[in-house]
């Protein structure tokens, strides 16, 4: 996560470097608020691109067994504790070795779309 963090940051610091100009060293509490709103709005996007996105990511192994990492959200949330993709991925057919993108067809049904790391 420390990766990300630096990441952030320099998004940030280069977020204020656009507003500050030569001889400006102040900036305005209105200027101030829309830049730290724009700034989280970045670092947020960043976040979540980085801890793998919106969609659920599952790792399966030759041994029948996988992972399943949640979207950031739902480890933000604790949600990922009622999850119905995990419930959904451990009453269903063994997976095929590989990594994958679940994707909701409906609410009921997911489908394994293999990632282009696939090793």
């Amino acid at each position: 996560m420390s990766q990300s963090l630096d990441v952030i940051t320099a998004l940030v610091a280069e977020g204020l470097r656009k507003h500050m100009t030569t001889h400006r060293k102040y900036l305005a509490p209105s200027e101030r608020q829309a830049i730290a709103a724009d700034s989280a709005a970045v670092a947020l996007a960043v976040l979540v691109d980085v801890t793998g996105g919106h969609d659920h990511i599952v790792r399966a192994f030759d041994d029948g067994t996988f992972t399943l990492q949640h979207p950031l959200i739902e480890r933000l949330t604790d949600d990922l504790f009622a999850c119905e993709i995990l419930d959904h991925l451990a009453a269903g057919e063994p997976i095929d070795a590989g990594r994958y993108k679940v994707i909701a067809t409906d609410s009921q049904t997911f489908e394994l779309i293999p990632t282009k790391d696939q090793p």
